[in-house]
C-alpha cells in the first residue's frame, strides 16, 4: 500500500473517529450536562426526606396542641398571643423573608430579573425558620398549612445544591426553583402529579421541552423518599364516592359559584387587608400579633378548636361522614386563615382552604339532600380552592390525588374547578399569589433602599446600588 493510500485511510478513520465521538456525547451528554442532572436527583431526593421531616414535625406539633386545648383551652388566650409574638420577634430577628406562605417568594425568585432576591429568599436560614415557626404556629393554635411552606423550602434547598455544585449555565438555576417547589407540593401532599401541575399551571406557566423530564424525575424522586417512610396514602383519604348524575349538575354549578366566589373574596380582603395592615405592621409588629393572637383564641374557644389549625382532620372526618358541616365553622375558619396570614408569621392556606371548602361543602350538602354529600363535600373544596388560588387544573388534581383518585368524581372536580376559578375573577381579577408576590416586592424593595452615599462614594455607584439591589453587586464580585 503506497504512502498517499495509508494516508488517506488515516484521515478517513480519524474523522469516523471523530464524528462519532461527538455523536456518543451528544447522546449521553457533557459532564456539565451529568453534573447538572445529579444535583437535581440529589437535591430532589433530600426535598422529599426534609418535608417528610416537616410533615412529621406539624403532625406532632398540632397533636401537642390539640391534646392541651382538650384540657385546658382556655389557657389558649395567652398562649396563642404570645405565641405569635413569639414567631414574629423570632422571624423578624432571624429572617423577614420567611413571612407568608412562600409561594410569592419563589414566584419572583425564579425570574431571572429578581435573580438579586434569591441570596436573601432562598437561604438556608430562611428554609429553617419557615419550618420551625410554622410547626411552632401549629403548637398555639394558628391557622396556618404547611403545603406553602413546603414549596419554599423545597425551592430554597435546591437552588443550595445548584449554587454549591457551582452550576455553569444560569438558567438552571430556575429550573431549580421550579423543581425544588414543585417537589416540595409533591412531597407535601403525597401527590406527585399535583407537584406536576402546580410547577406548570402556577410556578412555571410554561414549560420547556428540555426542562420536563428532569422536572418530573425529580418529583418522582421525591415522592419516593415520602412513600419509603410513610407508605402509600391518601392525604385526605378515601371517601365513599360515585358519580354524580347528570340531574344533580345544575346543584353542583349553584355549589360552585357560592364557593367559587366565596373564594374570590377570600382572595380579595387578604390582599387589601395585607396592604392596608402593612404600615402598621412596620410601625408595631407585636402589637398586630398580640391583638390577632387574642382574636384567634377567641374564635378557636368558641368554636371548640375548630377554627385553629391546618384543617386537615376536620375536612378527613367530614369526607368519612363523621361530622357534619357547619356554616358558623366554616366562615369561622376562612376568617382564621385571613388574620392569620396578616399576622406576618410563616404559614401556608393550602390546607386551611381546603377544609373552609369541605365545610362548605358539606354546609350546602344539608340544603340538596337529594345529592350525594361526599360528592359536594368534594366538590366545595375543588371549587373554593379553585376560588382562591384561581388555578382550576390545579385545584381538581390535588382534591383528586388527596381523596384517593376515584375518576367517578372527576367529571363534577373539573366542573367545580373551572366554575370557582371564573366566577372569582369577578372580585379578584389576578391571581392571589401573583399579587402578593408584586407587593412583597415593592415591601422588599423599600426595605432595602440603600442610603445616602457615604465619603468615598460615587454617586454612579448609589445609582447603581439602587437601581440592582446590594445583592447583585455581592453576587457579582
Amino acid at each position: 500500500m503506497s504512502p498517499e493510500v495509508r494516508t488517506r485511510a488515516r484521515r478517513r478513520l480519524r474523522l469516523w473517529w471523530l464524528l462519532s465521538h461527538r455523536r456518543t456525547r451528544r447522546q449521553l451528554g457533557t459532564l456539565e450536562d451529568w453534573k447538572t442532572r445529579l444535583v437535581f436527583w440529589v437535591g430532589a431526593l433530600t426535598v422529599g426526606l426534609v418535608i417528610q421531616g416537616f410533615a412529621w414535625l406539624s403532625e406532632e406539633s398540632f397533636e401537642v396542641f390539640h391534646q392541651v386545648f382538650q384540657r385546658y383551652p382556655w389557657h389558649f388566650l395567652w398562649i396563642t398571643p404570645l405565641g405569635l409574638m413569639t414567631i414574629v420577634a423570632i422571624m423578624n430577628r432571624g429572617g423577614k423573608a420567611a413571612k407568608g406562605s412562600g409561594i410569592p417568594q419563589v414566584l419572583l425568585v425564579h425570574k431571572q430579573s429578581y435573580h438579586w432576591l434569591r441570596e436573601s429568599f432562598l437561604s438556608l436560614r430562611v428554609a429553617l425558620l419557615k419550618v420551625f415557626l410554622t410547626c411552632f404556629g401549629l403548637l398555639v393554635g394558628a391557622t396556618v398549612g404547611r403545603e406553602g411552606p413546603s414549596v419554599h423550602v423545597g425551592a430554597a434547598l435546591m437552588y443550595k445544591f445548584g449554587v454549591w455544585a457551582k452550576l455553569k449555565r444560569r438558567q438552571v438555576e430556575s429550573g431549580l426553583i421550579v423543581a425544588g417547589g414543585a417537589a416540595g407540593v409533591s412531597a407535601a401532599f403525597n401527590a406527585p402529579l399535583a407537584g406536576i401541575v402546580f410547577a406548570v399551571e402556577e410556578l412555571q406557566q410554561s414549560m420547556e421541552a428540555r426542562s420536563s423530564g428532569t422536572l418530573i424525575l425529580a418529583i418522582i424522586l421525591s415522592g419516593v423518599v415520602v412513600l419509603a417512610f410513610a407508605g402509600h396514602y391518601s392525604y385526605f383519604g378515601v371517601p365513599d364516592v360515585s358519580a354524580m348524575s347528570f340531574d344533580h349538575y345544575p346543584y353542583l354549578i349553584i355549589t360552585s359559584l357560592f364557593c367559587g366566589l366565596l373564594g374570590g373574596l377570600f382572595s380579595f380582603a387578604l390582599v387589601e387587608g395585607n396592604r392596608a395592615i402593612a404600615p402598621l405592621i412596620a410601625r408595631a409588629p407585636m402589637r398586630v400579633a398580640l391583638v390577632i393572637g387574642l382574636i384567634l383564641a377567641a374564635m378557636g374557644i368558641a368554636s371548640g378548636g375548630l377554627t385553629m389549625g391546618s384543617g386537615y382532620l376536620e375536612a378527613k372526618s367530614l369526607l368519612a361522614g363523621e361530622t357534619e358541616g357547619s356554616w358558623y365553622t366554616a366562615f369561622g375558619k376562612i376568617a382564621a386563615t385571613a388574620l392569620t396570614y396578616l399576622s406576618g408569621i410563616p404559614g401556608g392556606i393550602f390546607s386551611p382552604s381546603l377544609a373552609s371548602g369541605a365545610e362548605l361543602g358539606a354546609a350546602m350538602g344539608a340544603l340538596f339532600s337529594d345529592v350525594s354529600p361526599v360528592a359536594l363535600i368534594l366538590v366545595g373544596m375543588a371549587s373554593y380552592f379553585a376560588g382562591v388560588v384561581q388555578r382550576p387544573v390545579t385545584a381538581f388534581v390535588i382534591v383528586l390525588e388527596l381523596t384517593g383518585n376515584n375518576h367517578d368524581i372527576l367529571p363534577a372536580l373539573m366542573v367545580g374547578a373551572l366554575v370557582g376559578s371564573v366566577v372569582s375573577k369577578l372580585v379578584m381579577p389576578e391571581p392571589i399569589y401573583h399579587v402578593l408576590a408584586r407587593d412583597l416586592l415593592r415591601g422588599w424593595e423599600a426595605m432595602m433602599k440603600p442610603r445616602e452615599p457615604e465619603a468615598g462614594q460615587s454617586s454612579s455607584d448609589a445609582a447603581a446600588l439602587e437601581r440592582t439591589g446590594p445583592q447583585v453587586l455581592d453576587r457579582d464580585k
